[in-house]
């Protein structure tokens, strides 16, 4: 999917969710950025390529969703995308990391179950995309 159309999916799709969700006790309202992929991101070197390629991130840090073109399918994966990393946003830093170290792994650490679990929200805002009448075949094939 080019970044254009990903931007207009964001535009369109990210402020329902802030209002829908609404703002974390830490932080104010994240920014969005695209990434070609997150070794790019991370390295500043146009092309880098690496073995694992995330599909998005929230970094604390910068208080930025980060989404990574090369891994994002079609515009169900944008807002799942979305979803996912914008319920890391509302959750507690402290509790992130001290469930780590408690023995979580991300399969079953309790954000991310939480975050995952939030995907399945995507529906409600691709109906504001206007295209309530491709949820069926999204969904047949995915």
């Amino acid at each position: 999917m080019n970044k254009a159309k990903i931007q207009s999916i964001i535009n369109t799709v990210y402020p329902k969710i802030k209002t829908d969700y609404g703002l974390s006790k830490w932080n104010d309202f994240p920014n969005v950025e695209i990434h070609n992929n997150i070794y790019e991101m991370a390295s500043g070197i146009e092309g880098m390529e690496g073995e694992e390629n995330a599909q998005a991130n929230f970094c604390r840090h910068s208080n930025t969703i980060q989404l990574f073109q090369q891994e994002i399918i079609d515009t169900k994966h944008v807002i799942q995308c979305l979803l996912h990393e914008y319920r890391h946003y509302l959750q507690s830093a402290t509790w992130f990391k001290r469930y780590y170290a408690m023995g979580y792994d991300y399969l079953n650490h309790p954000y991310e179950l939480a975050a995952t679990a939030e995907e399945s929200n995507w529906k409600k805002y691709a109906e504001k995309l206007g295209e309530a009448k491709n949820l069926s075949y999204i969904e047949h094939v995915q």
